[in-house]
């Protein structure tokens, strides 16, 4: 069962309940693009991605809605780095545009309704140095004037703020990322209500004790979901790891060897080395294989889950289970 007062954002179902609301996701949306006129009222669109693997599904929630003025939002929380995010970015927000002249009116001249991708985080962006937030627009190389204004993406990186106290937040928008990135884990009310008064619903929509038994089930799905795909990303990393260790060394081996050869070294000796450190190195490795299967059991996975993700056989993965 859940625990703690407030539920995790990082969640499907954290994510779609606070920002689902309206207020908060129009109060939110105003203070990160300051925009001249207000935002005075949004809709919520269908869901209308379906590039989405099932894996990704489980790391990957989005919003789509559309303000008064007819501009398109999508707001995307991410729990996993990919190795191609600005051009999976870029296609999403771009089909936006292309249907904006498919709805067949002849008058058309390619005026382009704004198009705003709002990416929250939960990993720093690769390739780039580190910024909690970051806004990507078209502008000229030569003279940093703004090509145009219709496409915005801003990144939103969260791990930052793990780290911070409140009294680090200067800005609004510091405001919200460490309240999302730091609410699970929130004991008393949730601050910076004073600065900015929506926090306060926030709160009750996010306060456990004000769900229905039904709310709290499908949150108690979502998080396992959330808690179940971080460790299979965590073991992931860790055998991709293991498996640039053991290149390395074979690649290390083999060029012992031809140095070897050509300075006359002892090569039964570096054999003898070599073949101890495998050994060491594959003890290593089954122990992570059970240290990550015992944690998956933790967290609910069946037997053939874990087997599949750890490679573990399913003996060894009873037994364990037998033993938590």
């Amino acid at each position: 069962m859940a625990q703690g007062r407030y539920i995790n954002i990082l969640t499907d179902f954290g994510f779609k309940r606070v920002f689902g609301d309206k207020e908060i996701l129009t109060a939110f949306l105003t203070d990160l693009l300051q925009p001249q006129s207000p935002i005075t009222d949004i809709t919520f669109l269908d869901k209308e991605f379906d590039g989405y693997s099932e894996y990704d599904r489980g790391v990957i929630y989005d919003l789509l809605c559309q303000t008064e003025d007819g501009g398109s939002f999508i707001v995307e929380m991410q729990n996993k780095s990919q190795p191609y995010f600005s051009d999976r970015i870029l296609y999403y927000l771009s089909r936006y545009f292309s249907r904006q002249g498919e709805k067949g009116e002849p008058k058309w001249d390619f005026e382009l309704k704004p198009v705003y991708g709002i990416f929250f985080l939960n990993f720093h962006l690769r390739g780039f140095e580190k910024h909690t937030v970051r806004t990507v627009q078209l502008k000229v190389n030569e003279t940093g004037e703004i090509f145009s204004d219709k496409l915005k993406i801003f990144t939103l990186e969260l791990p930052a703020y793990r780290r911070m106290k409140e009294e680090d937040c200067k800005t609004r928008v510091d405001y919200w990322l460490y309240n999302i990135t730091n609410l699970e884990t929130m004991t008393m009310s949730i601050p910076f209500q004073q600065q900015q008064p929506v926090f306060g619903r926030v709160a009750n929509i996010a306060e456990l004790v004000r769900m229905t038994p039904e709310e709290l089930n499908k949150y108690n799905i979502s998080i396992d979901s959330y808690r179940t795909h971080l460790a299979i990303m965590k073991n992931e990393r860790a055998e991709g790891r293991a498996e640039g260790r053991v290149e390395g060394r074979a690649e290390g081996r083999a060029e012992g060897r031809a140095e070897g050869r050509a300075e006359g070294v002892q090569i039964g000796l570096a054999e003898g080395m070599q073949k101890g450190m495998a050994e060491g190195l594959a003890k290593g490795m089954l122990k992570e294989k059970i240290e990550n299967a015992k944690q998956m059991i933790a967290i609910g996975m069946t037997d053939e889950q874990i087997c599949m993700v750890t490679k573990l056989s399913i003996s060894e993965v009873s037994a364990l289970r037998q033993r938590q």
